[in-house]
């Protein structure tokens, strides 16, 4: 047998190599939760967020999408009434389940992490990363023969989007924010994973409902409040406030602010604000910073 024959039967027998997926990157592994962060080669298409890298906080075992329908999603998620099958067992009328879409985002990366193809990296590797990358801004300042406007209506242009192309023309200037828990709860992760992943000063949107147990999480989260989680919803706002906490709430139909509250400036249907360019949702990072609670429209 030649040595040419022995080397095609290798190859031949050889495990393959996957493909990786360049788009997103696994910063944490323990137990049973993992964190992906997405959306390193294509902006996010998400109209609200805007281009930010998105976190996905999930358990290891099972789809994100599979693990809310048995209520297994408790694990990344807390005590969040607006859990699906909270909801659909003990929810009143009004009530509404969580409006995260398990399946377009974090269950598509769950798969790519579960069938090998996601690479691993610090929290604080990542945060280099991310430092050297710019936002896409929308609207096109010189033509590159893609439609940016899939970041206002949500729809993503048929040749793709790679973030290299807008990069090319120097028309992204912008810093790239973070946005923690996309889908899962950041206080199911050790604070140090974000702390480490933010080290290079990014924008962040963060909430959590476990800010009555982990009151470390006000330097860098919104205390979440919602009337299905805190019946009490004014009671819940003072205590978070007395934790120093700063709050993120969904108004019920028909109420209004607080006076100590502002409206989500994305939240006007003619608003061209979007959490990438706002930055009003990260706790108390700033030490200055007004105890000023954030609310969006009820969700119908």
């Amino acid at each position: 047998m030649t040595t040419a024959t022995l080397t095609e039967k290798q190859a031949a027998s050889a495990p393959q190599l996957k493909k990786l997926n360049k788009n997103t990157v696994c910063i944490y592994h323990h137990d049973n939760v993992i964190v992906l962060a997405t959306g390193l080669e294509r902006p996010s298409i998400n109209s609200k967020t805007g281009d930010m890298i998105q976190t996905y906080i999930m358990r290891a075992d099972i789809a994100p999408d599979e693990a809310a329908k048995i209520g297994l999603d408790e694990t990344v998620c807390g005590s969040c009434a607006l859990r699906p099958l909270l909801v659909k067992l003990y929810g009143k009328t009004g009530d509404v389940p969580c409006y995260v879409d398990k399946v377009r985002g974090p269950a598509g990366a769950w798969h790519s992490w579960n069938n090998g193809r996601v690479e691993y990296m610090t929290p604080a590797e990542l945060s280099d990363i991310i430092a050297d990358k710019k936002t896409c801004p929308g609207l096109c300042l010189d033509t590159c023969k893609l439609d940016h406007d899939h970041l206002y209506e949500n729809t993503y242009p048929k040749n793709g989007h790679a973030r290299k192309t807008c990069e090319k023309l120097n028309h992204c200037t912008t810093p790239l924010g973070i946005r923690d828990g996309a889908y899962g709860d950041p206080g199911t992760v050790p604070i140090e994973v974000w702390q480490q992943l933010h080290a290079n000063g990014a924008k962040r949107t963060s909430y959590t409902h476990q800010w009555q147990t982990k009151p470390e999480l006000k330097t860098m989260a919104m205390a979440s409040i919602d009337s299905q989680t805190f019946p009490d919803v004014d009671k819940a706002i003072e205590e978070a406030k007395a934790m120093g906490f700063r709050w993120y709430r969904m108004l019920k139909t028909g109420e209004t602010l607080r006076p100590d509250e502002i409206m989500c400036p994305e939240a006007p249907k003619d608003s061209s604000v979007q959490c990438a360019t706002c930055g009003l949702c990260d706790g108390m990072k700033f030490e200055n910073r007004k105890q000023i609670g954030i609310a969006i429209p009820a969700i119908t």
